[in-house]
């Protein structure tokens, strides 16, 4: 009797063992290599460190503006320079030969000019002349025609009517012409005026050119913009600069800023007035964000930072320091430690550890907010619940794990 009862309770508990693994993954882990945390409830801050380095919060780039090849550098990197001190100068033949081109033709201009208005003054007194002249000759035509005019209605036949004749025509075409030199004079001296304002309009396009040139060739002559400390200088005697590059950057060193890198995940979150802190030698410091570039580059994007009260001493361009950005105000939240589990599950399922700490299950959550050390737990774990939080590449995604030993957890 005991025979048959202790095979009835083998095959059922057989049985039960096919029905329970039916349908299910499993894999054996050693517990040794897992790591564990326990979701909690504590005050959430969503805070994100990042690395930013300090600048100059003003700073004045020196961009060639024409190319040239360096003939000579009269100041080097790190000094101290006044506003218009020659750092370097550079030369540029091309420009040169266009520099005396134009005004080779502003001088051919204005001699052409000189030689039209000396032109137009010769012809305008020429017919002035003439006018003058015919209205000294309409003038004794016209008193020869009263004179005859009056002899000829008293009867008097001392002048013959063909003299009388000639006289009238000959005033009537004396003043016709003249009317035809007036009109001439008044077409010739708009004319003039025409031709003159549009060689005044070129040689002021001339000269505009000119003293383009002028200033073109006087930026050849790189100068500081402001005073300040020469950061750097990219440039070598017998070097061709290109126009438009970058040689230097003159910085002034009395304020500084925060340039910082922040992961675009964080891109709708930062914005003018985003607050942060960073610590430096054991005392905390609050920076908030004064400017946001959205260009993403590696997926990461920079701000500037400037500081909420006076700036710690001794800072130096270029140091490096960590900032951590602050996104509102602690709350009360379930979390737990964050993990390698989230990059393989993107937060939708974790492994849950069983109560016995023999094995741990698949389970589905939602993960809210996140910071480098916790993640937010809004559903699918309750306060006391043990996962997995170290990376689950190597186990397939199987939907229980089977420890070696159980587990210590404290409830």
């Amino acid at each position: 009797m005991l025979l048959i009862f202790g095979g009835v309770v083998l095959v059922i508990f057989l049985g039960w063992q096919v029905m329970n693994q039916s349908g299910k993954s499993r894999l054996r882990v050693d517990p040794a290599r897992i790591t564990v945390s326990r979701v909690e409830n504590g005050e959430f801050l969503e805070y994100y460190p990042s690395s930013g380095w300090v600048e100059p919060e003003i700073s004045y780039y020196l961009d060639v503006e024409q190319g040239g090849r360096v003939d000579e550098i009269l100041a080097e990197g790190g000094l101290f320079v006044n506003k218009g001190d020659l750092i370097l100068r550079l030369s540029n033949v091309a420009l040169q030969r266009q520099n005396i081109e134009t005004e080779m033709r502003l001088m051919e201009n204005l001699d052409r000019q000189q030689n039209t208005q000396f032109a137009r003054t010769s012809n305008k007194l020429v017919m002035r002349e003439a006018l003058l002249d015919l209205e000294y000759q309409i003038l004794d035509l016209e008193k020869r025609y009263k004179r005859y005019k009056a002899l000829t209605e008293q009867g008097k036949n001392n002048i013959a009517l063909e003299q009388f004749e000639v006289v009238r025509d000959e005033l009537v075409y004396k003043k016709n012409r003249r009317d035809l030199l007036k009109e001439r004079i008044r077409v010739e001296d708009q004319l003039s005026e025409q031709q003159l304002d549009l060689a005044d309009k070129s040689i002021d396009r001339i000269s505009v050119s000119l003293d383009l040139l002028n200033q073109i060739a006087a930026s050849m002559d790189v100068r500081a913009p402001i005073t300040g400390h020469l950061s750097s200088i990219s440039a070598e005697i017998g070097q061709n600069i290109l126009p438009g590059q970058r040689i230097g950057q003159i910085d002034i060193l009395d304020k500084f800023k925060l340039r910082v890198e922040i992961d675009q995940y964080y891109l709708n979150r930062v914005d003018i007035g985003t607050r942060g802190k960073f610590e430096l030698d054991g005392k905390t410091h609050a920076v908030t964000v004064k400017k946001v570039y959205p260009e993403v580059i590696n997926n990461i994007f920079n701000v500037d930072m400037t500081f909420v009260d006076e700036p710690p001493p001794g800072l130096r361009r270029g140091q490096e320091l960590t900032v951590e950005l602050s996104f509102g105000e602690p709350t009360p939240s379930l979390m737990v430690g964050k993990g390698g589990f989230y990059q393989q599950t993107s937060g939708r399922w974790a492994y849950l550890i069983a109560a016995d700490g023999l094995s741990a299950f698949r389970t589905d959550i939602r993960l809210g907010r996140q910071n480098p050390r916790y993640v937010e737990i809004l559903d699918g774990l309750r306060e006391g619940d043990w996962i997995i939080t170290s990376g689950y590449d190597s186990f397939n995604e199987v939907d229980e794990l089977i420890f070696n030993e159980a587990l210590e957890l404290k409830r």
